[in-house]
C-alpha cells in the first residue's frame, strides 16, 4: 500500500523564499532557502526512477520488490 505524501506547496515556498531574500537569508546550504525545493525535487526524481526499474523488472519477470524506505541526507559542495 502507498502512503500518501505531502504535496510540495510552491506558492508558499515562493512567498518565504522572497522574504527570506528581502531579509538577507542565505540561498544554498543545508538551511538555505532553496533547500525545501531542492529536498522535494530530489525525492521525487528518485522515487521515479525507483518506480521505473521496479516496474521494468517486473516486466521482464524478474521477482524485484521494495523492502521498505530509509532516510538519506544528501550532502553538497555547500554543506560539506
Amino acid at each position: 500500500m502507498k502512503e500518501k505524501k505531502e504535496g510540495f506547496d510552491f506558492e508558499q515556498f515562493k512567498a518565504e523564499a522572497i522574504q527570506g531574500l528581502y531579509e538577507g537569508k542565505k540561498m544554498g546550504g543545508t538551511d538555505g532557502l532553496f533547500a525545501p525545493m531542492l529536498k522535494h525535487l530530489l525525492e521525487a526524481m528518485l522515487e521515479g526512477e525507483q518506480e521505473n526499474h521496479l516496474e521494468a523488472s517486473k516486466a521482464s519477470g524478474l521477482a524485484n520488490r521494495r523492502n521498505g524506505k530509509t532516510s538519506k541526507k544528501v550532502r553538497s559542495v555547500q554543506s560539506g
